[in-house]
């Protein structure tokens, strides 16, 4: 997996999404698929994703506890927005919360590395109301397939 030369910052990163999927789930796949994504307007969080497995434990009656690794899981958990309803990725996130499609999502870092994501959108949840406070919407993502990581050109 290609990696940053030096401290990345989030800052000014760009999260798009698409109904389009790719030709096949990696670089190459990616690449020569005409996808055309939509800018996500007004993000301020997205959650953490690559993949983590859990440990599975068999505790025999005697001898040590046997481990092994279980299925990777690549992640879950919300992106947050102010609440644009008229932005056009967020008519997307809102339509893909109503569907049982997997939708694409193209991540661009400051840098020009690009992370791909095949997801499924589960929620689009209006936040609670608290004087002062923006109005911001949270869309529940899980990620379904290996995070798709191409280096900066």
């Amino acid at each position: 997996m290609p990696a940053h030369t030096a401290a990345a910052s989030f800052t000014d990163t760009i999260y798009a999404i698409s109904a389009s999927l790719p030709a096949s789930y990696d670089a190459s796949g990616y690449g020569s698929t005409n996808i055309t994504y939509t800018t996500i307007g007004k993000v301020s969080a997205f959650l953490p994703y690559g993949s983590k497995r859990p440990i599975n434990k068999f505790n025999p009656i005697a001898g040590a506890v046997e481990k092994s690794k279980g299925s990777p899981d690549y992640g879950e958990g919300d992106l947050v927005c102010a609440d644009v309803p008229a932005d056009a990725g967020q008519v997307i996130l809102k339509a893909a919360e109503a569907s049982p499609n997997h939708y694409s999502m193209k991540i661009t870092y400051p840098d020009g590395e690009v992370h791909y994501l095949d997801v499924l959108v589960a929620g689009w949840e209006l936040s609670g109301s608290k004087e002062g406070e923006f109005m911001t919407r949270t869309a529940m993502i899980g990620i379904c397939k290996a995070p798709v990581v191409v280096a900066a050109s």
